[in-house]
């Protein structure tokens, strides 16, 4: 993926540093508060595998939203049109407007992402991505959980790790009727992020699994570890 912006130089923070301006600025936004209403706005960042299969699922369950890559919204106008009117392509510029963004990029462009705002207060990032796959993902890493790393380069962003456990193809996929619906794990180190995650995926559809904060149960959806590429469907009960 091509960056998003031309490259900002950002001072690297020593890891204690890093982790204590993270902590910080989740705190800032937990006392702020952030709701969900009918005037969030909701973007899909990357075009590829993930990002086309969550912009079925907003197609599906008609609640609208902006989706862009990097080359453009001509580039996208095919896949936008094949999904009805709920799905608009739009630039990156307009798509980093919105209040909660799915981050659906290969890991290695992470960093060049995060270089595309000076700061990211106020977003809600929806970490999609799986560092496993990623060639030098452990130089990257440096024993970091990769949804910690993307708190580190999105600055003053809430990230909730989801979306990320099942292939796309699975994802996107209908679960035939009176089978339940599909679960979708969630985790965050913002207990209101991931509500409200966690409330967009019903609305989408699908059953959110809330596994509290990313270092504790949101280990489990770090490939190659035990909820990854596991299909479960909630079935109600009687």
């Amino acid at each position: 993926m091509a960056p998003p912006c031309p490259t900002r130089t950002r001072r690297r923070q020593p890891d204690g540093e890093a982790a204590t301006a993270a902590s910080t600025a989740l705190s800032n936004r937990l006392e702020l508060g952030t709701h969900m209403s009918a005037d969030t706005r909701y973007a899909i960042v990357g075009t590829g595998n993930i990002g086309s299969a969550l912009a079925r699922l907003f197609a599906r369950a008609g609640v609208e939203v902006r989706i862009a890559n990097t080359r453009g919204p001509r580039s996208i106008s095919e896949l936008a049109a094949s999904l009805g009117s709920a799905v608009r392509a739009v630039t990156l510029t307009e798509a980093l407007t919105s209040d909660v963004i799915f981050m659906a990029i290969p890991f290695a462009a992470v960093e060049e992402f995060g270089n595309a705002l000076p700061d990211w207060n106020g977003k809600i990032v929806v970490d999609t991505t799986n560092a496993h796959y990623a060639p030098n993902s452990g130089d990257i890493l440096k024993g970091r959980l990769s949804s910690q790393y993307a708190a580190e380069v999105l600055p003053g962003a809430q990230i909730v790790k989801a979306f990320n456990q099942l292939p796309a193809q699975t994802l996107a996929a209908e679960v035939p009727s009176g089978q339940g619906k599909r679960v979708v794990f969630v985790s965050s180190n913002s207990r209101e992020a991931s509500s409200q995650i966690a409330q967009l995926t019903g609305t989408l559809g699908l059953s959110a699994v809330e596994l509290g904060r990313v270092d504790e149960g949101g280990r489990l959806i770090q490939v190659p570890d035990a909820l990854v590429l596991r299909n479960f469907t909630e079935q109600p009960l009687t």
